[in-house]
């Protein structure tokens, strides 16, 4: 088990492996296993975000609700002296027998607390109340139930009185918030973050309009990344990744991801071909799936469709919102399939680790918190051309150039802007993007 894991939320991917290991029978301890947390926490997550699906109206017989009408010998117990079929063969005999009993499955009371892996729900056999459990249902109502647990004041009607006699009459006197905590901050009693959101919620009697330079700033925009539906990626795992190997041993495999320079910037994205330790480097906008897709797109109407396909047969990316669809990189605009692709795990970086170590040539260049916005993607070929052109000794003493060269590829990547460096000209330094070196921070 994962001890890393334990003490954190579950994350949507977590709820997603959570409901499919319930689909294959495995109990709340192998799925704990499985995700890298607790029994009970797993157990705790199905009991609180399952769902009801109610048993149908009896209109059958074989919908018969009472468990002994297979012995059941009973006759005439209604007043319908006309009626000669046996009791357990009609549906209202239970309002007259009493002998009548219930059948109950009690899976809502006992492990795993929910119908996902049984049966008798699979073969349509059980018409008793089912319970389920559904990761897009439980994701739905853990965000509602974290952001309904932030909203509102953690004080009394007293407390914000008092909070509201004190502020008020100083604010009034045109009084910054800043200069009322100097003299008055201990009797106030909270902070003055949280004073400026209980003005800006109307949570106490004082507007935003009666702070001085509070009405002058516009509310920061957030621009919010789509995160990857599980639903999409259903077929595309990395236990699907490790099936599809097994099969296909020698297709080549295409590590993906992104570099980050300064939060909100420009970014690096990487494509790393396994048997190659060849790397490309393409220069995107934002972490919009539309900025990666269009790199792919590129590629393909550089080379062509089919050289596209034996170059890139199998893409494997990480879990990021910028490769959320695989279905926009498998498949062209034309609708003909070009690739397949998977993904790694979440917090398994060991899956691509091959990739990950060759960002460190990238960091050479330009360190952690260096910003991409003066690049364009002349510079970064440019930096893929030097770091392609390394000798490594895991290769024999060859660069990854060296390989792709050796194996005929070198008129496809001229047509990417790939071509290699002599070895006394690598330069891995900041001064290699020469407007950039000193410029940037």
């Amino acid at each position: 088990m994962d001890k890393g894991g334990k003490g954190r939320h579950l994350t949507e991917d977590e709820r997603y492996s959570i409901w499919k290991l319930l689909g294959q029978g495995l109990n709340f301890k192998e799925i704990g296993y499985a995700i890298g947390k607790d029994a009970s926490t797993v157990s705790k997550e199905v009991k609180k975000h399952r769902y009801l699906y109610p048993k149908k109206k009896y209109g059958d017989i074989r919908d018969h609700p009472c468990v002994l009408k297979s012995k059941c010998k009973r006759r005439d117990l209604c007043d319908n002296k006309k009626c000669r079929i046996p009791c357990r063969e009609c549906l209202h005999c239970h309002k007259h027998c009493p002998d009548f009993t219930q059948s109950v499955c009690g899976i809502e009371k006992k492990p795993p607390y929910v119908c996902n892996g049984c049966e008798k729900h699979l073969y349509h056999r059980c018409k008793e109340d089912k319970y389920f459990y559904g990761p897009e249902q439980a994701q739905k109502e853990y965000r509602r139930m974290l952001s309904e647990s932030r909203s509102g004041i953690d004080c009394t009607r007293d407390e914000i009185a008092l909070i509201e006699g004190i502020v008020a009459p100083l604010i009034k006197k045109g009084q910054p918030i800043n200069h009322i905590y100097s003299h008055c901050g201990d009797e106030i009693g909270i902070s003055k973050r949280s004073l400026y959101r209980y003005i800006r919620n109307g949570d106490i009697g004082i507007l935003s309009i009666d702070l001085r330079r509070a009405v002058r700033y516009r509310p920061r925009r957030r621009v919010r990344v789509p995160k990857p539906d599980p639903a999409r990626k259903i077929g595309h795992t990395y236990d699907c990744f490790l099936a599809y190997m097994e099969g296909n041993k020698e297709i080549r495999v295409t590590e993906m991801d992104t570099v980050e320079g300064k939060k909100g910037g420009k970014l690096l994205m990487t494509m790393f071909m396994r048997d190659l330790s060849f790397m490309l480097i393409f220069l995107i906008d934002s972490k919009e799936m539309e900025n990666t897709v269009g790199v792919i797109d590129g590629i393909e109407d550089s080379i062509g469709t089919e050289v596209f396909s034996k170059m890139f047969p199998l893409l494997l990316p990480d879990n990021g919102p910028e490769f959320t669809d695989p279905a926009r990189f498998e498949t062209n605009a034309d609708g003909v399939v070009r690739t397949k692709m998977f993904y790694t795990e979440p917090y398994h970086t060991n899956q691509k680790s091959r990739l990950e170590k060759n960002h460190e040539f990238i960091r050479y260049v330009f360190p952690k918190g260096t910003s991409f916005d003066g690049l364009t993607q002349e510079d970064a070929t440019l930096l893929a051309n030097n770091i392609n052109s390394v000798i490594r000794e895991a290769l024999g003493n060859k660069s990854p150039f060296d390989l792709a060269l050796k194996k005929g590829y070198g008129p496809i990547l001229e047509k990417l802007g790939m071509r290699p460096v002599p070895p006394d000209e690598v330069n891995l330094t900041r001064s290699l993007i020469a407007r950039h070196n000193g410029g940037t921070k």
